[in-house]
């Protein structure tokens, strides 16, 4: 999921949102093809090669092939069906990449 963000500089509310079926491979490059963004306004966002591998991992190692692209995982294990919502995506960006960011940004 943090790969995505950063890689494609989706917004929380756009990933949140993001299908299965949205990505797409499009002249040999992978996209996220008409992503609805502010103010509703459609675009196509380009994806990195190694954030498109990412998502194929991900995808593959939780059985995902349709509906939202990132879900929660159960302590059993279980992918749930739903996606995540803007603030849970908030919350990860929050506790696991902003504090690698204030240690590097302290560093000498």
């Amino acid at each position: 999921m943090a790969a995505v963000l950063l890689g494609c500089r989706l917004r929380r509310a756009e990933l949140s949102a993001a299908k299965v079926e949205e990505l797409e491979r499009r002249e040999e490059h992978w996209v996220f093809a008409d992503l609805i963004g502010k103010r509703g306004h459609v675009r196509t966002v380009p994806v990195p090669d190694w954030v498109g591998s990412a998502i194929q991992a991900w995808l593959t190692a939780a059985a995902v092939t349709a509906g939202p692209m990132f879900r929660a995982i159960n302590k059993a294990a279980r992918v749930a069906p739903h996606g995540f919502s803007p603030k849970v995506i908030w919350s990860v960006v929050d506790d696991g990449l902003l504090p690698m960011r204030s240690a590097r940004c302290r560093s000498p």
